[in-house]
C-alpha cells in the first residue's frame, strides 16, 4: 500500500456547529474537518469587494464560454450594488452569466440584467414596498424626534452664545431668564443647519467637521442598527471608509 499526504478543504454556508447538535452531521467528522477555519462575511456585507468580483468573473466567464462580454456600464454596477444578494456570490456569478448571454456587446447594461433583479430594487414586490413604506415613516418620525430633542436640550441654553436667537419664530431664553421655552415643533432645513453648526461649535472650537462627522456617524449607525453596509449607502462612503472613521473616533454603536 502506498502512503499519500492528502490535504482537504471543505465549504459550507450552513451552520454546522448547530447541525451537530441537532444531530443532522457527524460530530467525528465535523471536528476532522474544522482544524484550520475561515469565515468569509457574505457579499451583503463586503460590497466594496463587488467591482473586483464583477470584473473578474466577467473576465473568467469570457475566457471559458467565450461570452465577449468584459465590462459593466456604471448604471448596471449600481442595481448590483444596491441588491441584497441573498444567494451571496453564486448567484451574482449566475446573474453575470445570464447578461453576459442577453448583451449584445462588450458591456452589460442595466437593461439586461435579469427581470427579477430590476423589479426587487424598484418595489414591485409587494412585500417590498410595504417594508419600504414603513421604513420610510419609521425613519422620518425619529429625524423628527431627534430634531427636537437636540433643539430642546442642548441648542436652547447656548443659543445666545452663537447668536441665535430665535428657530421658527420661537425666541430662545436668555442667559437672565429662569425657564426655558419648548422647542418647536418644526424646523426648516436651514435652521437644522444652524442647530448642527451650533452643537458642532459646543462641543469643540476648532475641528468643527470631525465633530459633525463623527456624529452623523454614530446617529446613522444607530439608525441601521448597526448595519455597515446600509450606514455606509445612507452616509454616500464605501464600508471600508466607514470602518477606518468607526476606529478613528472610537464609535461605539
Amino acid at each position: 500500500a502506498k502512503k499519500i499526504d492528502v490535504r482537504l478543504i471543505a465549504a459550507t454556508h450552513k451552520n454546522l456547529e448547530q447541525m451537530v447538535k441537532e444531530k443532522s452531521f457527524r460530530e467525528d467528522l465535523y471536528y476532522r474537518l474544522n482544524v484550520v477555519r475561515i469565515e468569509t462575511p457574505p457579499l451583503r456585507e463586503r460590497m466594496e469587494d463587488l467591482p473586483e468580483l464583477v470584473d473578474y468573473m466577467l473576465q473568467r466567464l469570457n475566457k471559458d464560454r467565450s461570452t465577449g462580454t468584459t465590462e459593466i456600464s456604471k448604471e448596471a454596477m449600481t442595481i448590483l450594488q444596491q441588491y441584497d444578494w441573498p444567494g451571496n456570490v453564486r448567484e451574482l456569478e449566475n446573474v453575470l452569466h445570464s447578461s453576459s448571454v442577453v448583451s449584445k456587446g462588450k458591456r452589460i447594461l442595466s437593461k439586461d440584467l435579469p427581470d427579477s433583479l430590476t423589479k426587487f430594487l424598484k418595489g414591485e414586490n409587494k412585500k417590498g414596498k410595504n417594508v419600504a413604506k414603513d421604513s420610510n415613516s419609521e425613519s422620518e418620525t425619529k429625524e423628527q424626534q431627534t430634531t427636537d430633542r437636540v433643539v430642546e436640550k442642548e441648542i436652547a441654553p447656548v443659543a445666545p452664545a452663537f447668536g441665535l436667537e430665535s428657530l421658527s419664530g420661537k425666541k430662545f431664553a436668555k442667559d437672565s431668564d429662569v425657564s426655558t421655552p419648548s422647542a418647536p415643533s418644526s424646523i426648516s432645513p436651514g435652521e437644522s443647519y444652524d442647530i448642527a453648526y451650533a452643537h458642532a461649535r459646543e462641543t469643540s472650537r476648532t475641528n468643527l467637521l470631525e465633530v459633525v462627522e463623527k456624529e452623523m456617524i454614530q446617529r446613522t449607525m444607530k439608525e441601521s442598527g448597526g448595519n455597515q453596509v446600509k450606514a455606509s449607502a445612507m452616509l454616500g462612503i464605501t464600508r471600508a471608509t466607514l470602518r477606518k472613521r468607526i476606529d478613528l473616533y472610537g464609535i461605539r454603536y
